[in-house]
């Protein structure tokens, strides 16, 4: 079966008493003559298929169809009892009726001693379902007609061949019509290479509605497609159920446990319940680790819902690289959000980093995760989201002054002191001295305030905005109907892309120049060429503001010197500068260094009095810079998914055929040229793909995924469903829905009555 629904065969030659009759590669019957060579060797057959048939609509093949004695059949040999089917089915397509299987029997060998198809019509519906009471659905449509024809074939020993010993030409209905045979079940089929391609469309978050859409174009209307939305639904179904064969939990860990062996770094550990059950999973691969190597100074981390069928919450360990964009170290599905479950996350998170720890943590105001952090990671420093602590400034206290005043303090780079008058008079003029949530705000003020909070590096964050970014970008990937198996994969490639947003930037950063547009060139350059281009862009705007800097004096003590600032137009505020010569290292009072890790504009007011040329190298990051992955700890780079190399390649095979196809449409003989070279390549390609071991759809990660269907390679059992206080939707009940007919919480029969 080829991608667009066309049968694709060599000729299949059978040997009658007058001739030959066999099957040409468009899927017509033929006769041929004993004294002709024939075109091709009879030991191949035809693909699986219940496709379209190139060719049906030749008057040609309608005349020999019923041309077809009984005696012609009687007389054909097959090598398989498969070749027998497809002959059979394809006759019934021609003729205007399905079939389906009946009897078989097999040897203690396994093989097929004789095998019996009937017409999808034989037999009579069971009375019972006639009968059937409390009736919640319409019955089905009647199909059985008692119809008697029929096609048996039987294993002969001596010519080690399938003979005919049955066929019934006979029927006792209608036959359908050739519009209407492409809706007939026997004749309806998605084909392998379909099912790769609705596959790859799948996994990019298409829906198989508009998968469905794709074939259709492609095919060029329904009727050419070979196949219903409703088969596609069940080819899908089918194969995630053959995916998860031992388990949807053992599906998943299989799936990482073959990531494992493709990249020797690549980590990941679960934990088990009382019941066997999968309870916990964590894992980070390679380049997760380096990232964190690297960058793992800071970390955010947040929970997202409805990402996967059991409800489980996702965390997503992150941080932000050189570039100023968003990277993943390492991400978590749990069970629950109990303190003992962030502690597990935590200490699993310090194993998989051999045993780092991140100088700085920022999460939401979760009580759970606050403990769990300062368990595990009491060195860190703390810090809460200001967006969180703003939005329930909100919910609780009804005063829109005190909001607003509190977001401006909660900002503000001041001392402590002032930061202490200035608190007092915000809850005393607002009048929520007494309120107890605002009493608890103030009990927690060293983790939110700016005031305590200087000087600690956070790589210029105040809030979990990347992890809520983050976790809208993974929901175009995730969804809630998503089992395990389907999650880890879908993840992955949600990954991927991250990764390659993550390319382009390193590509701009060393292949492209920034213009420089500041008056001072020999700085803005000396910035252009150390850090990344977005950090550049950061860095640039404190080069700019230098010029509204008033200089209200300097003095000098030995080697060093103390220069004293002001804003151009505000007085209030001064900043002080500690420059030492000997060391070409400046120290700003303003702690934007510490801070963001950037030089600040006082910085460069200095440089430019001092008459520098370049940055100071004590005024440079290490981690905002191009080359920081020198220094990579020795963990091993980046491997990428065989799979994703599998797709990648299938991709490119395709759009190449689509080339030929495309010009090749137009023209008879180059259509019947392209149509040959597709039907013999495919037939090589499979004995090779076969001769390999590749099963299912061909992905060599799905072979290993599978691994052993005799027996649990982790012994688990799949996971039972979360209830998560986040997860607001499931934590309520399900309202029932009325039937619209009779208003019961019900399917039922409607009725109508006819009024004359």
């Amino acid at each position: 079966m080829g991608q667009d629904g066309v049968l694709k065969t060599h000729d299949m030659v059978q040997e009658t008493e007058n001739g030959k009759m066999g099957m040409d590669g468009c899927g017509r019957l033929r006769s041929f003559d004993l004294n002709q060579e024939p075109e091709c060797d009879r030991d191949t057959f035809i693909e699986e298929s219940g496709g379209s048939i190139g060719g049906h609509e030749d008057e040609e093949a309608d005349e020999l169809v019923g041309a077809i004695g009984v005696d012609d059949v009687m007389k054909l040999t097959f090598d398989t009892e498969e070749e027998a089917g497809e002959f059979y089915n394809l006759y019934a397509k021609l003729s205007g009726f399905g079939i389906r299987k009946s009897n078989a029997k097999r040897d203690a060998d396994g093989i097929s001693r004789f095998r019996k198809w009937v017409c999808c019509c034989e037999g009579y519906r069971n009375e019972k379902w006639f009968n059937y009471e409390d009736r919640k659905r319409e019955a089905k449509a009647i199909t059985r007609t008692g119809c008697g024809a029929c096609f048996r074939v039987k294993y002969d020993t001596e010519s080690v061949k399938y003979v005919v010993t049955r066929f019934i030409m006979e029927h006792n209905h209608p036959l359908a019509s050739e519009a209407s045979v492409q809706h007939i079940r026997s004749h309806r089929k998605v084909s392998d290479a379909e099912y790769a391609q609705a596959k790859s469309l799948k996994l990019v978050g298409a829906r198989i509605c508009q998968i469905m859409k794709h074939f259709v174009i492609k095919a060029g209307g329904y009727s050419n497609v070979g196949f219903c939305i409703k088969d596609l639904y069940n080819r899908m179904d089918e194969e995630r159920r053959k995916d998860i064969f031992n388990g949807d939990a053992e599906g998943a860990l299989g799936f990482l446990a073959a990531k494992k062996d493709a990249d020797d770094m690549f980590f990941y550990k679960y934990h088990v319940d009382n019941e066997g059950r999968l309870a916990r999973l964590f894992w980070a691969d390679s380049k997760s680790r380096v990232d964190f190597s690297v960058f793992g100074d800071v970390l955010v981390f947040d929970t997202t819902y409805k990402t996967n069928k059991y409800r489980k919450p996702l965390v997503v360990l992150a941080g932000v690289n050189n570039h100023l964009n968003s990277t993943v170290f390492g991400c978590a599905l749990l069970s629950d959000e109990r303190i003992e479950t962030y502690e597990w996350v935590l200490s699993t998170f310090v194993e998989a980093m051999k045993g780092r720890k991140p100088v700085a943590v920022m999460t939401d105001g979760d009580s759970a995760m606050r403990r769990a952090i300062k368990n595990l990671l009491p060195d860190a420093c703390h810090r809460l989201c200001s967006w969180h602590l703003h939005r329930n400034a909100r919910s609780n206290i009804r005063c829109e002054e005190f909001n607003n005043r509190l977001y401006n303090l909660m900002a503000r780079k001041c001392s402590t002191l002032e930061f202490e008058d200035r608190w007092a008079r915000l809850v005393n003029e607002c009048g929520v001295v007494e309120n107890e949530w605002v009493k608890k705000l103030y009990r927690r003020r060293r983790l939110w305030a700016e005031a305590y909070l200087r000087g600690h590096f956070f790589a210029g964050m105040r809030s979990t905005q990347r992890c809520e970014k983050m976790n809208a970008f993974l929901n175009e990937y995730l969804n809630e109907k998503m089992r395990l198996y389907e999650f880890v994969r879908s993840f992955d490639l949600a990954i991927a892309w991250l990764r390659h947003t993550e390319s382009k930037a390193v590509h701009t950063s060393e292949n492209t120049k920034p213009v420089l547009t500041t008056i001072l060139p020999e700085l803005e350059g000396s910035a252009a060429e150390v850090f990344t281009r977005n950090v550049f862009f950061m860095v640039r705007k404190h080069l700019n503001r230098q010029g509204l800097l008033i200089s209200e004096g300097w003095s000098e003590d030995g080697g060093s010197r103390t220069y004293y600032y002001s804003k151009y137009g505000g007085h209030e505020i001064s900043w002080r500068v500690d420059y030492d010569r000997s060391m070409e290292k400046l120290i700003c009072s303003c702690m934007k260094f510490e801070s963001k890790g950037i030089p600040c504009a006082h910085m460069f007011r200095v440089m430019v009095v001092e008459g520098m040329n370049r940055i100071p190298e004590a005024c440079i990051s290490k981690r905002w810079t191009k080359g920081v992955y020198c220094t990579n700890n020795g963990m091993k780079a980046f491997v990428a998914d065989e799979q994703l190399t599998q797709m990648a390649r299938y991709g490119t095979l395709k759009s190449s055929c689509n080339t030929m196809c495309y010009y090749a449409s137009y023209m008879d003989d180059a259509f019947n040229d392209l149509q040959q070279m597709f039907d013999k390549h495919s037939v090589d390609l499979k004995e090779k793909w076969i001769e390999r071991g590749y099963g299912g759809d061909g992905f060599a990660m799905d072979s290993r995924v599978m691994n052993d269907r005799s027996r649990r390679t982790f012994g688990l059992l799949d996971p039972r469903v979360s209830r998560c206080k986040g997860d607001h939707k499931h934590a309520e009940a399900k309202k029932k829905r009325k039937c619209g007919h009779c208003r019961y919480y019900r399917n039922c029969i409607r009725s109508y009555t006819v009024v004359n």
